[in-house]
């Protein structure tokens, strides 16, 4: 995969793994990858070269998802739900708990970033998370997360890491977005997060913590990795960026998420936690039993209850213990 960049490698990565679980065809499989590649003749190549074999059914691939209770909380706050929500909706934007915005934000080029905020009601200046989305953008699931974050009494931002081609609203294809987004360079896309975390502080107390699942995961890695001012953060199952050694320098405090049947990205784990040990800040690896990639969306194939309750819970008690 020498011709591909970091971004589009960990994209068809994760298609390779969505087919050999059985959750897209082949057919279907080639379409995402030559679409990301650019080319049939590099998705060819690309796909040559991957482990194409049925992988054993996990039952938390397969099985419904299990009801579970959520730890006991300070205050009460939204959780995952107890089962799959299709349409990705937890907390409805008219929940009398919350106000929801869609504020407009500017890349350094002038862009609008499409972002969407969620605070708590009231007029109380509180800290501030920022949610970044997976790859597949800023979709009602991620908008749902920013609505959980303002529940727990934070405000809560997103933006669409391809807005200037019409974010997730326009580019409904989930292979088409992958393509769009993996033509983002890490300079681009930093610019663009810096450019939400300036809005945030001016809308908060100042302290910033940081969430992202998947792609966005990698995406808060990088974060850490650039030493962006964070006080704390929360990568879900996110990937090894290529300088992963520079989070020895952090001052954020992470915790960060993996799970157990994700072996390509919790293989990491050990190189990830030895950086952190460098750095003087506090910090959590958590691998979470029995589940694999993705187990905290609660609209995907692979969302296990259980886990991305406890999960969640314990995401807002680290930002409720470092963003105080």
């Amino acid at each position: 995969m020498e011709q591909l960049n970091e971004t589009q490698r960990y994209f068809i990565e994760e298609h390779v793994e969505d087919f050999r679980d059985g959750f897209i065809s082949r057919r279907e499989l080639i379409r995402r990858v030559t679409l990301i590649a650019g080319s049939a003749a590099v998705a060819s190549t690309v796909l040559a070269a991957c482990d194409l074999s049925p992988r054993p059914a996990s039952t938390s691939a397969t099985a419904p998802a299990a009801a579970a209770t959520p730890a006991p909380s300070p205050s009460p706050f939204a959780t995952p739900p107890a089962s799959p929500v299709p349409d990705g909706v937890t907390v409805r934007e008219n929940d009398p708990r919350i106000t929801v915005s869609k504020p407009e934000v500017k890349g350094s080029d002038g862009a609008n970033l499409m972002a969407y905020m969620a605070r708590p009601a009231g007029t109380a200046r509180v800290s501030g998370v920022i949610v970044i989305h997976e790859n597949r953008g800023q979709t009602e699931h991620i908008r749902d997360v920013v609505r959980r974050v303002a529940t727990a009494g934070f405000v809560g931002m997103n933006i669409d890491l391809v807005a200037r081609a019409g974010g997730a609203e326009k580019l409904t294809d989930s292979a088409g977005y992958n393509a769009e987004l993996a033509k983002r360079s890490l300079t681009d896309k930093l610019g663009d997060h810096n450019a939400t975390l300036a809005f945030l502080k001016s809308q908060s107390t100042g302290a910033i913590g940081v969430v992202g699942f998947c792609f966005g995961g990698g995406e808060t890695w990088n974060l850490v990795a650039a030493g962006t001012d964070l006080k704390a953060a929360v990568p879900f199952y996110g990937p090894q960026p290529t300088n992963f050694a520079e989070i020895a320098k952090t001052k954020s405090a992470v915790s960060a998420v993996y799970a157990e049947q994700d072996t390509r990205i919790t293989g990491t784990a050990p190189q990830m936690e030895e950086q952190l040990k460098k750095a003087a800040a506090p910090y959590l690896i958590t691998v979470y039993p029995g589940v694999n990639h993705a187990f905290h969306n609660d609209t995907g194939d692979r969302y296990n209850a259980a886990q991305a309750q406890k999960a969640w819970v314990a995401t807002i008690e680290w930002f409720r213990k470092y963003l105080a």
